[in-house]
C-alpha cells in the first residue's frame, strides 16, 4: 500500500475491514491532499475537517467493536453540491445561494451512501444548477482540470471528475442531465456511469426525468460498488426501480455473453476529432479481439439536420421547470443570479404548451429510434465528447456549433431515452489530456455496460494526471 491517492474504493474499504487501515489514517491522509492541492483545482467548495476526523475516530470505534461498518466502510466521499447533505449548505453552484442554511437532512443518494459507512466530508463545485459543460460560477469560481490547468473539467460534475481524477477522494457523487457525469468523467480520465432512469431514486424528480444521479470513480468496479449501495426503490420517488436482484460488484467477475455491438461515430450531427475516432478504432478492436462481433452504424439521430435545436428545445423545457421551482425567490432576487443564467431562466418563462408538444414527439421520435438499434445489436459504442477538455472558461459554443463538436451530441440523447450509459477512459490524445469511448446498454442492464466497459478498462489502462501522481 504504497498509494493511497490511488487506491481504489473497492481496496480501501476492504484495508478498513480487515483493520489494515485506519479510518484516521485515510481521513488524515484525504484531508491533507485536498488542503495541499486543491487550491490548484477549487474543486471542493465546503469542507468540514473536524467533523470528519471526528466521524473518522467514531467508525474506527465500531470497528473495534466488532460492528459491521459497511460496505462503504470509512471511505470518504465528496458530495455534488446540488444534492443535500445534512450540515453542509446546498449553494447549487449559483451566488444567488451562497449564503443558504446548512442542509438538515440528507437526500435519499446520500443517505444511503452514509447508512453504507461512507463518511461525508464535503462538497464539490459545479456551474449554476448544474447548466453547463464547464464548472464555473461567481460564488465560488472556476474549477480546473489535473490534466491541464487551463482547461475545464467539463460539468456539470466537474468539481466531482477534478477531485476523483487527483486522487483527493475515491468517490464522488454527481448528476447527469444532459452528459453532466460522462462528459467530465470523459474529460478528466475517470469513470463516469448515468444509469437507467429511476435506478437511483431522488426525492425531488423532475419532468421530463431525463436526470440521473450517479457516482464518479476511478474505475469500473468502484462505480459497481457505488451503484450497488445506491440503487433501489425510495418510496419518496414513486419512479424508482425496484432493488436490482443482484450485486453489479460481483456481476463483474462473470464472463460476458458474446455480443453484437453497433459502432456509431457520428449520430449524423458530430465530427469527433481525429484522436477520439482513434481511440473509438482502438475500442473497437479490443471488443473484436474478445470474441465480440462489431458492426459499422451510420444511424442518425432523428432531427440530426437541425441539431442542436432539439436539445435546446429541452432545455427550454427544463429552464420552465427550473423557473416554477424558484418562481418566487427569482423574480424578486433575479439580480442574485449569475446574470447569464439569470437569462436562461428567463427564457423558461417563454415555454407555450406548444412546446412542451414538440418536446414530447420528439421524445416519443428518439425512443423509437433506440428501441430500433437495441433490436439489432446487445451494445453501443461511441465516443463520449468530439473532442478532448476546452478551455476553463468554457467552449466557444459557436465554434463549437459550426465545427459540429457540441459538447453533448453524444451524450444528452440517452438521458432522453433513458438508458444506462458509461463513459470509460481511452488512452491520452496528443495533447496529453485523456480521451474516452462511451458504452450503451439497454434498459435497466447496468451489469452489461459495466462488463463491457471492465474489458476496456482493462485493455486501454488507467491514466493518471501527472501534476497529481504523487501520492504526498
Amino acid at each position: 500500500m504504497t498509494d493511497l491517492a490511488f487506491t481504489p474504493a473497492t481496496e480501501l474499504v476492504t484495508l478498513v475491514r480487515r483493520r489494515e487501515l485506519s479510518p484516521e489514517e485515510l481521513m488524515r491522509h484525504t484531508l491533507d491532499r485536498i488542503r495541499t492541492l486543491d487550491p490548484a483545482l477549487n474543486s471542493v467548495v465546503a469542507l468540514d475537517t473536524g467533523r470528519a476526523l471526528a466521524e473518522a475516530a467514531a467508525m474506527s470505534a465500531r470497528i473495534a467493536r466488532g460492528e459491521d461498518p459497511g460496505p462503504l466502510a470509512g471511505l470518504p466521499v465528496l458530495v455534488k453540491d446540488g444534492e443535500n447533505a445534512e450540515g453542509f449548505p446546498t449553494t447549487r453552484g449559483t451566488r444567488a445561494f451562497r449564503n443558504i442554511p446548512p442542509a438538515t437532512r440528507d437526500g435519499i443518494h446520500v443517505a444511503r451512501l452514509r447508512a453504507a459507512g461512507a463518511l461525508v466530508i464535503g462538497k464539490t463545485n459545479m456551474p449554476p444548477l448544474g447548466a453547463g459543460v464547464h464548472t464555473a460560477n461567481d460564488a465560488f469560481g472556476i474549477t480546473r482540470n489535473p490534466w491541464n490547468p487551463e482547461k475545464s473539467p467539463g460539468g456539470s460534475s466537474g468539481g466531482a471528475a477534478a477531485a476523483v481524477a487527483a486522487g483527493l477522494v475515491a468517490l464522488g457523487t454527481a448528476g447527469d442531465g444532459g452528459g453532466s457525469t460522462r462528459i467530465p468523467a470523459a474529460l478528466c480520465g475517470v469513470v463516469g456511469l448515468k444509469p437507467s432512469r429511476g435506478r437511483i431514486p431522488s426525492a425531488a424528480p423532475c419532468w421530463p426525468q431525463h436526470i440521473c444521479l450517479s457516482g464518479m470513480a476511478r474505475t469500473v468496479r468502484d462505480t459497481a460498488l457505488h451503484l450497488d449501495v445506491a440503487a433501489g426503490h425510495h418510496p419518496a420517488d414513486p419512479n424508482s426501480l425496484p432493488a436490482p436482484g443482484l450485486s453489479y460488484l460481483e456481476s463483474l467477475d462473470r464472463p460476458l455473453p458474446r455480443l453484437h455491438v453497433g459502432v456509431l461515430r457520428t449520430l449524423g450531427v458530430a465530427e469527433p476529432r481525429p484522436e477520439m475516432l482513434r481511440a473509438l478504432e482502438r475500442t473497437a478492436d479490443v471488443l473484436q479481439e474478445q470474441g465480440h462481433e462489431v458492426v459499422d452504424d451510420d444511424s442518425a439521430l432523428p432531427g440530426a439536420e437541425d441539431f442542436p435545436a432539439p436539445f435546446l428545445l429541452r432545455q427550454q423545457v427544463l429552464a420552465y421547470h427550473r423557473l416554477v421551482g424558484i418562481f418566487d425567490e427569482f423574480t424578486a432576487r433575479r439580480a442574485d443570479f449569475e446574470p447569464w443564467f439569470a437569462d436562461v431562466l428567463d427564457n423558461g418563462a417563454a415555454v407555450t404548451p406548444a412546446d412542451f408538444a414538440r418536446y414530447s414527439q420528439h421524445r416519443a421520435r428518439l425512443d423509437q429510434w433506440a428501441a430500433g438499434l437495441f433490436e439489432r445489436y446487445d451494445l453501443l459504442l461511441l465516443p463520449t465528447v468530439p473532442t478532448t477538455a476546452w478551455p476553463a472558461e468554457g467552449p466557444d459554443v459557436m465554434a463549437a456549433v459550426r465545427e459540429r463538436t457540441v459538447p453533448i451530441s453524444f451524450t444528452s440523447v440517452f438521458n432522453d431515452t433513458g438508458h444506462p450509459a458509461i463513459s470509460v477512459p481511452a488512452g491520452l490524445g496528443p495533447d496529453g489530456l485523456p480521451c474516452a469511448v462511451q458504452l450503451v446498454a439497454p434498459h435497466h442492464r447496468e451489469d452489461l455496460v459495466l462488463g463491457s466497459a471492465l474489458t476496456v478498462e482493462a485493455a486501454h489502462g488507467p491514466v493518471r494526471p501527472p501534476a497529481f501522481a504523487s501520492s504526498s
